[in-house]
């Protein structure tokens, strides 16, 4: 005499299949590969402790990325380009889901010597120049990444103003220029990414900057990955909101002899391209 499954049992077994068919398949998921592309601020050089708490990793942290980190301290928007022909780079950009990118300030860090001086006498000429040669880069490298991962999610940080005192109106000029850039390339290429606005976000708190007077400090990576997650949320990319930082940063300690040595070179930059302007 055969017997029959009871429906209470029937169901008891197809749940229990559901079950460890949904294990399987939930252990067999690679987690979201996240990229941060770009130069100093992407690296995390306001921290010394930089690969445990940049923004990078306390994004990837909170939401279970994997992540890789290619951000280079000192690159320009020239250096991305050529990175980005480069095998290292080229396969992470592939395989990424996630592409964070902060590029733009040694573009004009890197002149400051001459564009301090002409920023206060109120000439352009030098900013607008640079300007158009990150325009050029810039909107290669986002084209080139767009033909190797069409399906990528791009995230580009605007660039906040660290300065203060004597370099902050010369810096704005050179912010305003970067952070045109990126605008006008979305709204020329609506889609091509996302911007995260670290600049409003940042404003004139220079708590959120280190004591090189330069990065992010470690307040301010954590508000950047803030900024970051909750854009993530927004698109459907990332669960969590509020940053889980498994590591402090470790802020940079600036002595008194090297702040008045940083002073001494930036008036001693200040002069020599101002007698070079006006000679």
């Amino acid at each position: 005499m055969k017997k029959h499954l009871k429906p209470l049992s029937v169901l008891l077994v197809v749940a229990l299949l559901l079950s460890i068919s949904a294990l399987f398949a939930s252990a067999g998921e690679a987690a979201p590969h996240y990229v941060v592309l770009g130069d100093s601020i992407g690296w995390g050089a306001g921290v010394m402790n930089s690969d445990e708490a940049c923004f990078g990793r306390i994004v990837a942290n909170t939401n279970g990325y994997d992540f890789t980190r290619l951000a280079v301290n000192g690159d320009r928007s020239g250096d991305l380009l050529r990175h980005l022909g480069e095998a290292q780079y080229i396969d992470a950009v592939s395989k990424a889901d996630i592409i964070s990118i902060s590029i733009g300030g040694n573009d004009f860090l890197g002149n400051m010597i001459l564009l301090l001086p002409e920023g206060t006498l109120g000439i352009y000429k030098r900013f607008d120049a640079l300007a158009d040669e990150m325009r050029s880069n810039f909107s290669q490298s986002i084209e080139i990444i767009r033909s190797l991962n069409p399906d990528v999610q791009i995230l580009v940080h605007t660039l906040y103003n660290p300065g203060n005192f004597l370099v902050r109106a010369t810096y704005q000029q050179a912010t305003n220029r970067i952070n045109g850039i990126v605008r006008s390339y979305l709204e020329d290429h609506p889609g091509a990414y996302v911007i995260i606005d670290v600049a409003s976000a940042f404003g004139s708190d220079l708590s959120y900057v280190a004591a090189d007077t330069i990065h992010p400090s470690a307040k301010g990576n954590v508000k950047i990955a803030e900024l970051t997650l909750q854009t993530l949320h927004e698109l459907g990319l990332g669960e969590k909101t509020e940053p889980v930082v498994l590591h402090e940063g470790v802020d940079q300690i600036e002595t008194s002899p090297r702040l008045l040595l940083k002073a001494v070179k930036l008036w001693v930059q200040f002069l020599f391209g101002l007698v070079k302007n006006v000679l």
